[in-house]
């Protein structure tokens, strides 16, 4: 199976080694379409709780990285759900350059996808959602977002490809782009010609790193929009379920059931206490409509049970063996389904109370060091030995060979020297700590983010 690489909202710098796919010309068109779509698109950052770097550590906590994009006004906001999974801390920069704390309203149980809330005292540009259904392979589109951290870019691209299914959920269907993605992309709008939102970039294929290599993702607009109402609704309900799993019909199972092929869904396992066992739905029962309407794969299927209201019948024709048969099942609500999102309560407290980890690792300076990142004789001041991807420092562009000389304009020789600057700006709450970095371009300032209410 191809590794697929769900884009993390921590943006990462590292180099990939495959070089990257170029996507079409931007055409005159894109400008008008840009002029549209880019006031409404946020870049966020988090705070986030993610493991220890050694079994049995304490966690860490990191700043991290991703985008979404207004649909309404008074500041809702549409992200993927991944960008806000497990933070403690959300805020939004809106177009303008303002910075903004950000409230989760809902995340979706089953697919990537929660809405935010800012609260500003005027309205805000908002985005329309398009018709992704009637996308086809070879349509203009274009990625905005805030990509590698380098704040709103666009990339220009066209559908790759339709009704893609990345094994994330029950109901796949993704758009293929060749538009860029990257790290930070995570939320962003895919749009077109006229500026609507077709799509919400989510994920991208790359096999031998983390770069963008022209095989990105979006969950369709027709999804995402219904999903994302539904979140907004305080009173949404899950999502409706009949209790099988299915897999899509192929000539082969066809030949070996002896069942007329049509394209649809085949019945893998039921649920004993799921409502298509109580219509006696079988294994091996082969679905080719639903309310009359034929449906071409098993993932089509899951997503018209799952946007049925509960307690509403659905009429399945399926095959038997060679008989056509009509089965009746009531609908009801996915069961024992987690739906994710930010940390909140004591657990949240905890992690404000923790010191920030930059993702990056120090020591003194030595003189093998020296020798091999051509150090001058002369310098003073702290190495840095380790930068983590997908961390802060690896976003603020710290490579390992770095050396810290000042912090606050203090100048630093040992480690202990920058690990107690982070801790008295951390004790202070201070949202960000300046750090003098030389660097093998020459020196360069940077700002560490510190207190988890503040940066």
């Amino acid at each position: 199976m191809h590794r697929l690489i769900v884009l993390a909202i921590a943006i990462g710098a590292a180099v990939c080694p495959v070089a990257p796919a170029l996507a079409r010309a931007v055409e005159p068109g894109d400008a008008a379409a840009v002029a549209l779509a880019a006031p409404a698109v946020v870049s966020i950052s988090v705070w986030q709780q993610v493991a220890a770097d050694q079994p049995g550590g304490p966690p860490r906590r990191i700043k991290a990285y991703g985008s979404g994009f207004i649909v309404d006004p008074s500041g809702i906001i549409v992200t993927n759900k991944h960008v806000i999974n497990g933070a403690f801390d959300v805020k939004a920069t809106l177009s303008d350059g303002t910075l903004v704390s950000a409230r989760l309203i809902a995340a979706s149980a089953l697919l990537d996808i929660a809405v935010l809330k800012v609260d500003v005292d005027h309205k805000l540009p908002s985005l329309e959602w398009g018709n992704s259904d009637d996308l086809q392979a070879g349509d203009p589109v274009l990625t905005v977002g805030n990509g590698l951290g380098w704040g709103t870019s666009v990339s220009a691209g066209i559908v790759s490809g339709l009704n893609r299914n990345l094994m994330d959920s029950p109901f796949d269907s993704y758009i293929q782009t060749d538009a860029t993605i990257n790290h930070g992309n995570s939320g962003g709008p895919l749009v077109n010609r006229d500026g609507k939102v077709v799509g919400i970039d989510t994920a991208l294929f790359n096999p031998v790193g983390e770069g963008f290599i022209g095989i990105g993702f979006a969950i369709p607009a027709s999804t995402a929009q219904y999903v994302a109402k539904q979140l907004v609704d305080p009173n949404h309900s899950a999502p409706g379920w009949l209790g099988f799993k299915l897999q899509d019909m192929t000539w082969g199972l066809a030949a070996a059931l002896g069942v007329p092929y049509h394209a649809g869904a085949i019945v893998s396992s039921v649920d004993p206490s799921g409502p298509a066992a109580m219509a006696s739905l079988q294994l091996g029962d082969v679905l080719k409509q639903l309310n009359g309407q034929p449906l071409t794969d098993s993932r089509a299927f899951m997503r018209a049970i799952a946007e049925t209201p509960i307690g509403q019948p659905v009429h399945l024709t399926i095959f038997r063996g060679d008989k056509q048969q009509e089965v009746t099942a009531t609908v009801a609500a996915w069961p024992n389904i987690m739906t994710g999102g930010m940390m909140t309560g004591q657990a949240a407290a905890a992690m404000m109370a923790m010191a920030p980890d930059p993702g990056m690792e120090i020591g003194p300076i030595t003189a093998e060091a020296r020798k091999q990142y051509g150090l001058s004789p002369t310098l003073t001041g702290v190495l840095i030995t380790q930068v983590r991807p997908q961390s802060e420092a690896s976003y603020l562009g710290v490579t390992v060979g770095d050396v810290i000389t000042l912090v606050d304009r203090t100048p630093v020789a040992a480690p202990d020297d920058v690990h107690k600057a982070i801790k008295e700006a951390h004790d202070q709450d201070r949202a960000y700590l300046a750090a003098l970095i030389q660097t093998k371009g020459g020196p360069q300032w940077i700002s560490l983010s510190i207190s988890a209410r503040k940066s």
